[in-house]
């Protein structure tokens, strides 16, 4: 893999923010030059028609490849310098046309934004030695319902008469799901689904991220796994959930709207309910859990704005206290578990103990 591909692997390109950016459309591909390092070396970038990218790194005196740009290590401190200077064109790039991903293959992004409109639900990395792999757990008790991980697919490959080595060996993502014992027979005779990747496999299954399951069984599966993890807590309460939802400032003014209404309807979001209390986030430049709200109403029909059918459901909330941007800025955040708010998702069990803890003081 290149080093642009790996550098955007978990991105997805955003097409219109190309030319504003700096870049030449020719035929149906893009073009991108820089020069950098006080001239000597020219960064030329290219996005072809399928989004792929691909990059040179030209020293500007011979108009030739700068070859100690891709070595496995590189040879001395001037060549780290090029890498690095490089790299930052790169990070440039792609805060300005891309936005991440969590995940590689777009059906388990699918699956992400499912997970995050209906339930609201975060995630974590669990394994300290394997960063990438990703756990989604029941907010009743913490267990995980599903663990996306990328393994080789000789990991889970029962066909492997019928597969060239080249093809055991290629990287897969996949997701381990909790089932029933009585299902187990015939979703393993399904195309992509296999027994468990390193769990329990009398009651996990892995599913490939590859196409072959449609989402609508995707989707019934977690459901049906995070029902089956969440058993015997059914009837525990633990009062109110808190929640986060992003408001990004380039379009709606909270601020202003705050100051003028202390009570004020905002688009029904995942499965908040009435009582719960909801942290409204401001997103970039500010990137502050700055409002505390508390869930008056909930389930309102969309009466008021008929121009936007989109909205099905709106929710009545009420101010309770604005925090100082520095107080939960995102650096502090992610010491609380919390990385990304890109739609409305519960708070972590440490932001939620110190949510209250700073309310009380």
């Amino acid at each position: 893999m290149s080093l642009e591909s790996e550098f955007f692997r978990k991105k997805r390109l955003i097409v219109k923010n190309l030319l504003p950016f700096g870049f030449v459309k020719e035929g149906r591909s893009y073009r991108y030059r820089k020069r950098f390092m006080d001239d000597s070396f020219e960064a030329q970038i290219v996005i072809d028609a399928e989004g792929d990218i691909h990059g040179r790194v030209l020293d500007t005196d011979t108009d030739d490849d700068y070859p100690a740009l891709r070595a496995d290590q590189q040879a001395g401190s001037f060549a780290s310098r090029v890498r690095a200077a490089y790299t930052e064109i790169l990070e440039d790039l792609a805060s300005h046309c891309y936005e991440d991903l969590p995940f590689v293959t777009e059906q388990a992004n699918r699956l992400a934004h499912y997970i995050e409109n209906k339930y609201g639900d975060s995630y974590d990395h669990p394994f300290a030695k394997y960063p990438d792999f990703t756990a989604y757990r029941n907010p009743l008790n913490r267990k995980w319902y599903g663990l996306i991980m990328t393994v080789t697919r000789n990991k889970l490959d029962l066909g492997r008469e019928q597969r060239q080595q080249a093809e055991l060996d290629e990287e897969i993502e996949i997701i381990n799901l909790k089932t029933e014992a009585a299902d187990m027979k015939d979703l393993l005779t399904l195309s992509g689904i296999y027994p468990s990747y390193h769990m329990n496999k009398k009651s996990w299954v892995s599913i490939v991220f590859d196409e072959q399951v449609s989402d609508s069984l995707l989707f019934t599966l977690i459901d049906k796994s995070r029902e089956l993890t969440g058993r015997g807590n059914l009837g525990r309460s633990d009062g109110p959930d808190f929640w986060l939802i992003p408001a990004n400032p380039k379009y709606y003014d909270i601020d202003a709207e705050l100051a003028a209404h202390k009570v004020i309807h905002w688009t029904q979001k995942a499965s908040i309910k009435k009582g719960d209390y909801v942290g409204i986030y401001i997103t970039a430049p500010v990137r502050s859990l700055r409002y505390l709200c508390r869930v008056l109403e909930a389930d309102i029909p969309n009466d008021s704005h008929p121009d936007r059918p989109e909205l099905k459901k709106l929710m009545r909330i009420e101010l309770l206290t604005r925090f100082p941007d520095s107080l939960f800025a995102s650096p502090v955040l992610k010491e609380y578990g919390v990385t990304n708010i890109r739609g409305a998702r519960r708070m972590t069990k440490e932001l939620v103990d110190k949510v209250k803890k700073t309310l009380s003081d």
